[in-house]
């Protein structure tokens, strides 16, 4: 599977064992990662051993992870991008609490497609946030009405 990470392209191989932990190998390393606790907003896992607990924001098409050291931007690349929605599909309560978004990154909203009151779907297209020289399409990731901006 592949994967970006802040904008580094990696392949990783990735098992689920009958006991619903996880074996991931990245550049010949190999990690033993169990979730330990999900729930809307925050994931708990147990990655060797050692305990991470992560925020996190599922946006259309990616992860993004962040802890009070680092953050992390997770894409999948290719057939298995529908992980993600598997996973939002998990979350309880998803379908029906209230989303507030918030930018992935730092940087400068050039241009906004959505006002007050307007009905969206998940994929329609809501700001271009530019960041360190690229324009960011920011996309709904749920249905919903748009109660600010």
């Amino acid at each position: 599977m592949k994967i970006t990470v802040n904008d580094l392209n990696i392949e990783i191989g990735l098992k689920k064992s009958d006991t619903g932990k996880f074996e991931v190998n990245v550049k010949n390393n190999t990690y033993k990662v169990e979730v330990l606790n999900i729930t809307q907003n925050q994931i708990t896992l147990s990655i060797n051993n050692k305990i991470f607990t992560f925020d996190f924001t599922l946006n259309s098409d990616s992860i993004i992870l962040t802890n009070s050291i680092h953050s992390y931007h997770c894409k999948i690349i290719g057939k298995y991008q529908n992980l993600i929605d598997t996973y939002r599909s998990t979350l309880p309560g998803e379908s029906k609490r209230e989303k507030i978004l918030k930018s992935p990154m730092p940087g400068l909203i050039t241009k906004i497609f959505v006002k007050p009151g307007a009905k969206i779907k998940v994929g329609d297209k809501l700001l271009i946030l530019e960041a360190m020289k690229m324009e960011n399409e920011i996309r709904s990731d749920i249905d919903g009405t748009i109660d600010e901006v």
